[in-house]
């Protein structure tokens, strides 16, 4: 014990800065040491969660798909799901036609020549695209 305090009244700084290094290196150790602790456990979630997936896509391919794809309307479904007509199928296009009216009493009423004139206000300018927009 008394060469300890000889020691420590000798060498004061030299000794706190070697147990300042030893604490600094045990520190690292430790920080090391709990991230791998924690890499470890996420990767066993990670694992427990794959597992728990693919033991549902089993059970889901056991219970249901397998039983769907061996019905009579298995075919039916597919062909459909990849967008394939029956044979007495077919596809219906619903179109508007549109046909210009060159003589439209609302744009002989509204229409204003705005070729030749700048446009100053919000209202000028809005009546300016419908009037665009139907007469083309």
């Amino acid at each position: 014990m008394e060469y300890i305090r000889a020691l420590l009244k000798k060498y004061p700084n030299r000794i706190k800065y070697g147990i300042l290094i030893l604490d600094i290196f045990a520190m690292i150790i430790a920080i090391r040491t709990y991230v791998n602790y924690v890499s470890i456990e996420t990767a066993i979630e990670d694992a427990t969660l794959q597992q728990q997936q693919k033991t549902d896509e089993l059970a889901f391919t056991q219970n249901f798909l397998v039983n769907y794809e061996k019905s009579d309307y298995a075919k039916y479904f597919l062909e459909h799901e990849n967008n394939m007509l029956l044979w007495d199928e077919y596809i219906i296009k619903f179109e508007e036609m549109y046909q210009k009216q060159q003589a439209n009493t609302w744009t002989t009423a509204t229409a204003l020549n705005y070729d030749d004139t700048e446009i100053k206000t919000p209202q000028q300018s809005r009546q300016k695209f419908i009037l665009d927009k139907i007469n083309k």
